[in-house]
């Protein structure tokens, strides 16, 4: 009869004894290194047949293993105080035996004592840390200064008067000082020589007067005659001489091209236009000097001008000590301005020359127009104080709209429309600097014979 009563199970070593078997041994190199080597664990120690049938290891081999027991060995017990002073010796040898021996880009490269190349460039030079090229710019920086001070020194006086003038003046003066000490501006000063421009630096804010002529007694109206108009041929041509500030630049090139179309009117100087400049500011551009060396190199017979776009300010350099000269259009300004229109126009006519003052024009700001008038006027009377020997060209109302305002575009003589100024407003376009042109050659033929030489000639 069977029984109830299930077949006996094979009976299962302990857990403990199961784990201890089914690990295996640790490698050598961690015996000792703080690992505990299990115990109870079965080695199997090699026996002579073993070592028979294992195939004989080749050389390679055998050199490998050595080194790695070797290896092993050393790390369970750590190296002899031999080993440990040698060894450092050895690694710098080698490392300095291995540099040697190994092809370098840079040749010229130094290696240090401790076996290391120090970094160079491929042409030989060393690197350097940023603070070191920071040094090197701040003494660019510094020997550029000192080359270039007196050039900044006029600048800082150019500016408007202010607290930044001030400052820039005290620290651009010393800076000027010390490179005329060094004679660091002396390179400066040759190629400013080479270049013509010689006294360029200098702050010349002089402003020549000319002496008042010894008035002649006025003839009675009954003894007058008219004028005797100068004569200009092809063979004696009337010089003329554009000079002012950026108004009078489109205007002179088209005066000049058509003093080129006649045969008797030759332009000396072309356009001498200084941009920014104008009678309030000779310490910027001097054109009192200008005017009066002018005169004397090209000795021309008419001069056209344009000044006062850039003079509607309230300050003036070339002042008298302790001269004021209050507000834009006060009675102090009005009257220095025409002090200085007129010494323009009598340098011009005591040298020989007859002035074509060209006027401000009508701008798009009606600010502007209103400060342009003021000049205007101001210079306006002053040529008509010089009959025969001045001329003034009102370019106000000859570039008005039809409204009496700004415009840019006006109708041409056959009715086309054409842009006469600028787009901002102020300057002259191309066709306006052409209707310019053709008024002056007007006043020219007015003053001058210039066609006389034609019935002759015929």
């Amino acid at each position: 009869m069977a029984t109830n009563d299930p077949p006996d199970l094979p009976k299962l070593p302990p857990i403990r004894e199961s784990a201890e078997n089914v690990l295996p041994r640790l490698p050598r190199d961690m015996q000792g290194g703080g690992w505990e080597v299990v115990a109870n664990t079965p080695v199997k120690e090699p026996t002579a047949d073993a070592a028979a049938e294992e195939p004989p290891a080749e050389p390679q081999q055998q050199q490998r293993r050595g080194r790695r027991d070797r290896r092993d060995q050393s790390a369970a017990t750590g190296p002899s105080a031999e080993e440990s002073v040698a060894e450092p010796q050895s690694r710098r040898r080698r490392e300095q035996r291995v540099a040697a021996e190994r092809p370098s880009r840079n040749p010229t490269a130094e290696v240090a004592p401790d076996g290391r190349r120090r970094p160079r460039t491929d042409d030989g030079r060393r690197f350097s840390s940023a603070g070191n090229g920071l040094v090197v710019a701040l003494l660019a920086l510094l020997f550029g200064a000192l080359l270039t001070a007196p050039g900044m020194h006029k600048t800082s006086f150019n500016k408007q008067p202010g607290t930044g003038r001030d400052i820039a003046l005290a620290v651009t003066g010393g800076v000027a000082g010390v490179s005329s000490a060094l004679q660091l501006d002396r390179p400066r000063h040759l190629v400013q020589s080479v270049a013509g421009r010689s006294r360029a630096d200098e702050i010349d804010v002089a402003i020549v007067i000319p002496t008042e002529p010894t008035k002649s007694p006025t003839p009675k109206p009954d003894s007058q005659k008219p004028p005797v108009k100068t004569k200009f041929t092809p063979t004696k041509k009337l010089r003329l001489w554009v000079a002012g500030d950026s108004l009078v630049i489109t205007p002179g090139y088209s005066i000049v091209r058509a003093a080129g179309a006649s045969p008797v009117i030759d332009s000396v100087g072309g356009v001498d236009g200084h941009v920014a400049t104008g009678l309030t500011r000779p310490d910027v551009f001097n054109w009192f000097e200008e005017i009066r060396a002018q005169m004397k190199g090209l000795r021309p017979h008419v001069v056209v001008l344009n000044f006062g776009a850039n003079d509607d300010h309230g300050y003036m350099t070339g002042l008298d000590e302790g001269t004021t000269i209050g507000e834009f259009g006060g009675p102090d300004w009005v009257k220095e301005y025409r002090r200085r229109a007129a010494s323009v126009m009598d340098t011009i006519n005591r040298a020989g020359g007859i002035v074509v003052w060209i006027g401000l024009p009508i701008t798009r700001s009606e600010t502007q127009t209103q400060r342009f008038d003021q000049i205007n006027a101001v210079v306006q009377r002053v040529a008509k104080a010089r009959p025969g020997k001045a001329i003034f060209i009102d370019t106000y109302t000859m570039f008005a709209g039809d409204t009496g305002g700004f415009t840019e575009y006006l109708q041409n003589a056959k009715g086309d429309t054409v842009k006469v100024r600028a787009g901002d407003g102020v300057h002259f376009d191309t066709a306006g600097g052409d209707i310019i042109a053709r008024e002056v050659l007007k006043q020219l033929n007015r003053t001058f014979d210039l066609t006389s030489w034609r019935r002759a000639s015929n």
